[in-house]
C-alpha cells in the first residue's frame, strides 16, 4: 500500500512538473510599412501594416501564424522548452525573420502559473530596390531569450548589433540609390524647362533604368516624347514656311530682275533712237546749210569727166589753177561719191565697226577736207575706242 501511494506521488509530481513547464511566452510587436515618394525629391513615410504575416517555425514545421490588425500589431505565443524562428511577411516587401529561444527557464521559476511576456521594439517592412543587395536579411535580426539573472525574456545584444548593421548597410545602399534616381529626375526636369526635351527624356530614361517600378519618369519621359514631336513639327512647319518663303522671295527677284532688265533695254533703245534722231535731224541741218554744189560742164575732149568746186562756179577746166585744186575731184557724172561715203561710214558706225567706219570718214575728208561732220564723228570712234 505504501509503494502504490508513494508510486502515486512520484507520478503527481511528475504530472505537476510537466504541467508547470506547458507555459507559453506571449511575444508582441508592431509592424511598419516604409514608403517612399520619389520624384525629383524623395519624400518618405512610415505608417502602420494591417494584414502582415506573422509564422512561427521549430525547423522547417510551422506551429503557428498570425496576422497583424489594422495598427500594425501583433501578438503570438511561443511554446516553452524549444528554438524557434519568427518571420514577418507581407506582399512585396522584404521578409524578416528573427529568433526566439524558451530554453533555460529553470523549473522554480514554473511553479508560481509563470505567464512570461516580451515586447519587440516595431519593425520596419519596405519594398527591394532594384541593385540594393538583401541577401542579410536571410539571417535572423534579433534573438529574443530567457535571462536568468532577471527571469524575464529580453533580446541578445550580440545579435540584434549585429542585425542593426545589417539593416544599416541596406539603408545606405537604399539612400543611395534613390539619391541617384531623384538626381536624374531634377536633371530631366531642369533639361524639360530648358526645352531639351531630347535631354531630358535621356535622363528620365536612365531614371527608369535604375528604379522601373517608379512612375514619375514614366509620367516625364511621355512629356518628353510630346515635347520631341511638336518641336520637331514646329521645326517642319517652320522649314516649309522658311522654303515657300524663299520661292516667293525668289519669284518676286527674278520678276523684278526681268522687269530692271526690260526697263534698262527700252531705256537703252530709246536712248539709241533719240541719239539716231538727233543724228539724223543734224545730218539734214548740215545738208541744208551746204553750199550748192557747181553746175556741171561737159568737156570736149572727154565728154564723161566733169570738175566740181566749191567755191565758185566754173565752166571751163582752163579756170582750175594746177595746184589748187585739192577741192576738186573727177567723179562720174549723176554721182555723189561723198554722200554714198558719208551713208557707208554711219552704216558701219551703227554696227559699232568702228575701223571700218573711221576708214570711210576719212575718206570723205579726202572729198571734203573740212567736212564738220566726218571729223566729229572720227573724234567720237577715238573716244569710243581708246583704252580707259
Amino acid at each position: 500500500m505504501k509503494t502504490k501511494n508513494y508510486l502515486f506521488i512520484v507520478f503527481l509530481f511528475c504530472e505537476l512538473i510537466s504541467y508547470s513547464q506547458d507555459w507559453m511566452l506571449k511575444l508582441s510587436s508592431t509592424v511598419e510599412l516604409r514608403s517612399w515618394r520619389l520624384t525629383s525629391t524623395a519624400e518618405k513615410s512610415e505608417k502602420a501594416l494591417g494584414g502582415a504575416e506573422i509564422k512561427l517555425y521549430k525547423e522547417t514545421k510551422q506551429l503557428g501564424q498570425t496576422n497583424t490588425n489594422a495598427e500594425g500589431d501583433f501578438v503570438i505565443d511561443i511554446p516553452s522548452g524549444g528554438e524557434y524562428i519568427l518571420t514577418i511577411s507581407s506582399p512585396g516587401c522584404n521578409t524578416k525573420k528573427f529568433y526566439v529561444s524558451t530554453t533555460g527557464v529553470s523549473e522554480n521559476v514554473g511553479k508560481d502559473n509563470y505567464k512570461p511576456t516580451v515586447k519587440i521594439s516595431g519593425f520596419l517592412m519596405s519594398k527591394p530596390l532594384k541593385g540594393v543587395d538583401y541577401i542579410g536579411l536571410n539571417e535572423p535580426l534579433v534573438k529574443v531569450e530567457y535571462k536568468s539573472k532577471g527571469q524575464n525574456f529580453d533580446k541578445d545584444e550580440a545579435v540584434t548589433n549585429n542585425g542593426l548593421s545589417i539593416l544599416s548597410k541596406i539603408y545606405d545602399a537604399e539612400t543611395s540609390l534613390i539619391q541617384k534616381f531623384c538626381a536624374l529626375n531634377k536633371s530631366g526636369d531642369d533639361a524639360m524647362k530648358n526645352h531639351n526635351c531630347p535631354a531630358a527624356k535621356d535622363y528620365y530614361a536612365k531614371a527608369i533604368d535604375l528604379l522601373p517600378g517608379e512612375q514619375y519618369p514614366k509620367d516625364q519621359i511621355s512629356k518628353a516624347e510630346l515635347c520631341i514631336k511638336n518641336k520637331k513639327e514646329k521645326d517642319e512647319a517652320l522649314a516649309a514656311e522658311a522654303a515657300e518663303k524663299a520661292a516667293a522671295n525668289k519669284i518676286a527677284n527674278d520678276k523684278a530682275i526681268a522687269e530692271k532688265t526690260a526697263k534698262d533695254k527700252a531705256m537703252f533703245e530709246k536712248a539709241a533712237s533719240d541719239q539716231l534722231a538727233k543724228e539724223k535731224m543734224l545730218e539734214e541741218k548740215k545738208s541744208k546749210n551746204k553750199p550748192a554744189p557747181e553746175k556741171e560742164n561737159t568737156q570736149k575732149e572727154n565728154p564723161e569727166k566733169i570738175k566740181v568746186t566749191e567755191t565758185e562756179p566754173t565752166t571751163n577746166e582752163s579756170n582750175v589753177k594746177k595746184g589748187h585744186s585739192n577741192h576738186s575731184i573727177a567723179q562720174p557724172i549723176g554721182k555723189n561719191v561723198y554722200k554714198e561715203t558719208i551713208t557707208k561710214a554711219d552704216g558701219y558706225f551703227k554696227m559699232k565697226r568702228y575701223a571700218e567706219a573711221k576708214t570711210e570718214y576719212e575718206n570723205a575728208l579726202k572729198i571734203k577736207a573740212d567736212d564738220l561732220y566726218s571729223k566729229n564723228r572720227i573724234d567720237e570712234i577715238l573716244k569710243l575706242t581708246s583704252p580707259k
